[in-house]
């Protein structure tokens, strides 16, 4: 007698229980992929504002008589040109003539670029805001260190969107484009990295609407 050959291959429904799985799979893991990715970038970030944080310090040595760090914006600068924070920091943090008027950032691929930020809907220099964190006490509006107590408790540079001279009216988390004063981004699975006095950064957990001006006036320290 001869035996029929039976054919090897799946059967459709077979077939589609396989789909099933590798799309259930799919579903699962995508998501913890895209948290691993944006965990690299939030390292990354946090290298970017180590590096800030010692650009500060050695202005301070160089241009601040050992302890103020740079005003948020020199309306003199340099041949009649203005110059932000980021430009007087630029010499230290490495990015020394990498400023590009076009770019967004403006200094791109540098320490003041943030990966996480990759849609511009303004013109920014950088991708972090510098706080004038002594803005409460009037007769103090640059950020001298010897006025602020506790250099560990008091943020000064964070993630943000819109690059501004941040105050503590601005110190809250806002949405992508959506309002200039709400400058901070919880662009890091949720949390955004701050800068504080000392040359640390800590990682936040915040959400959209969330006012973290404390963080940002040393007067609460």
């Amino acid at each position: 007698m001869i035996k029929e050959k039976r054919s090897q291959g799946f059967t459709l429904i077979e077939l589609l229980v396989v789909i099933a799985i590798i799309a259930l799979l799919a579903a699962i893991l995508f998501p913890v992929f895209g948290k691993a990715r944006e965990n690299a970038r939030k390292t990354t970030c946090m290298s970017n504002l180590k590096q800030i944080g010692v650009a500060l310090w050695m202005y301070a040595q160089d241009e601040g008589e050992g302890a103020v760090f740079p005003p948020a914006y020199n309306s003199a600068g340099v041949a009649g040109q203005g110059r932000y924070w980021a430009d007087m920091l630029a010499p230290y943090a490495g990015a020394k003539g990498k400023y590009v008027s076009s770019a967004r950032p403006c200094y791109a691929n540098t320490v003041f670029d943030c990966p996480s930020l990759t849609e511009y809907t303004t013109n920014m220099p950088v991708d972090y805001a510098y706080f004038r964190v002594l803005w409460a006490y009037s007769n103090y509006p640059l950020n001298d260190t010897t006025r602020i107590a506790k250099l560990s408790e008091v943020g000064i540079i964070a993630d943000a969107e819109f690059f501004t001279d941040g105050t503590t009216s601005s110190a809250k988390i806002g949405d992508i484009g959506v309002s200039s004063s709400s400058i901070l981004r919880n662009r890091h699975n949720g949390g955004l990295n701050i800068l504080y006095c000392d040359g640390h950064v800590k990682y936040l957990t915040a959400k959209i609407g969330d006012n973290i001006y404390t963080i940002f006036d040393s007067s609460k320290h």
